[in-house]
């Protein structure tokens, strides 16, 4: 499974293949969204959820953090802060 990021829903690999099948290879399946290409469109489609308070968004986020994921320095005390607001 993958998280899609323009609605923070976790896809499975059944509901992806399913969409691949539909030729919605761009899009998300669940809020046919067109898909970021690479780690910055991410970042940016996670921040605008994070200010708008989406605690399934701030996890995530803190997740990246705490692993150094879509560009990000690793920062655990970044994380932490993260997932307590996200909690």
């Amino acid at each position: 499974s993958k998280m899609n990021v323009c609605c923070m829903k976790r896809v499975c690999n059944g509901c992806i293949l399913a969409a691949q099948r539909r030729g919605m290879n761009d899009i998300c399946p669940f809020c046919r969204t067109d898909l970021p290409t690479d780690e910055a469109s991410q970042l940016a489609m996670i921040q605008k959820r994070v200010d708008n308070g989406d605690s399934v968004a701030i996890y995530f986020l803190g997740n990246q953090y705490y692993y150094g994921m879509l560009g990000l320095a690793r920062d655990g005390p970044r994380a932490v802060e993260l997932w307590t607001e996200a909690a």
